[in-house]
């Protein structure tokens, strides 16, 4: 007995579906041609009459109906297993180390690449946290989260929108100072400052133009300088999701709203001149349509 091709079993099928040969051909993206010529070798085969043939139609047999209802079922449990191979080949799998910011990756990348893991699971994920840039080469970083312009770099660069920024500082620091009512008056206040530098420039939109600043508190901490500010020790810019707990709680207020600070970039990046791994353009994906629409009035 000769082992026949699964295709041509899938014509007899096609036959008993369609009601003639012409018809089966034509579903099949075959010739009439090959599609007889399958239903003779299953007839050679199997030693028996599948069809009774006549110039307008082809009728089959109890013995061809009895097979494939046998058939019918084994070929669909063939396809199955196939279709379950092929997924399990294609499968993401193997490690990824994604680097953000501490605040903003502790409170929105963390649940996203939790959920990623949970899709894919064959797949391990390391968040790096940190207040600085990371360099992605000495930290075998796949994938950084990244907020702000972007200086000229050998990276690639996605951006996956924007955050705004507000103005703000505690009731008592404005009870005793005083409300600034235009960018231009900070230059009499006290500003949070969050670089090495003793003065800064803020930058608003057009109407704010750009203000330099200065105080006598600076961080290069997100979370000290936001504390310090609720705390009193001046007015302190930053995005609203680092401070929406404290505006909820009263502990801080924003002012200068109509002047509001350009938004801040976000970015998705990794390395330049080298592949991507599936499992990491994956997770650019995952996280490109998901990690700034997730954050609700903090997007701009």
């Amino acid at each position: 007995m000769t082992r026949m091709n699964q295709d041509d079993y899938e014509v007899l099928l096609a036959i008993l579906d369609e009601g003639s040969l012409t018809a089966a051909a034509r579903s099949l993206g075959r010739t009439l041609q090959s599609v007889s010529r399958a239903i003779a070798a299953l007839e050679r085969d199997l030693n028996t009459t599948l069809f009774h043939r006549t110039t307008r139609r082809v009728q089959p047999t109890a013995a061809c109906l009895k097979f494939a209802t046998r058939l019918r079922p084994a070929l669909g449990e063939i396809e199955a297993a196939r279709d379950e191979l092929v997924e399990h080949a294609t499968q993401l799998r193997g490690d990824i180390r994604v680097g953000a910011p501490t605040a903003f990756g502790a409170e929105f990348v963390a649940p996203l690449v939790a959920q990623f893991l949970a899709i894919h699971e064959n797949v391990r994920a390391e968040l790096v946290l940190a207040e600085q840039h990371l360099d992605l080469a000495k930290a075998n970083i796949d994938l950084v989260v990244r907020l702000g312009h972007l200086p000229d770099s050998n990276l690639r660069a996605r951006q996956v929108g924007t955050l705004r920024r507000v103005v703000f500082g505690a009731p008592a620091y404005f009870a005793s100072r005083g409300y600034p009512t235009h960018p231009s008056e900070l230059a009499a206040h006290d500003c949070v400052l969050r670089q090495h530098a003793l003065r800064e420039t803020w930058r608003f939109n057009r109407a704010g133009g750009a203000v330099e600043v200065a105080g006598r508190f600076r961080s290069t901490s997100a979370l000290a300088c936001n504390s310090a500010a609720a705390a009193g020790a001046g007015i302190g810019r930053a995005p609203i999701f680092q401070v929406q707990k404290l505006l909820d709680a009263g502990e801080v207020v924003t002012v200068l709203d109509s002047f509001e600070p350009e938004p801040v970039p976000v970015h998705l990046l990794w390395a330049e001149g080298r592949p991507v791994a599936r499992r990491v353009r994956a997770l650019i994906d995952f996280l490109a349509v998901r990690l700034v629409p997730g954050m609700g009035a903090a997007v701009t």
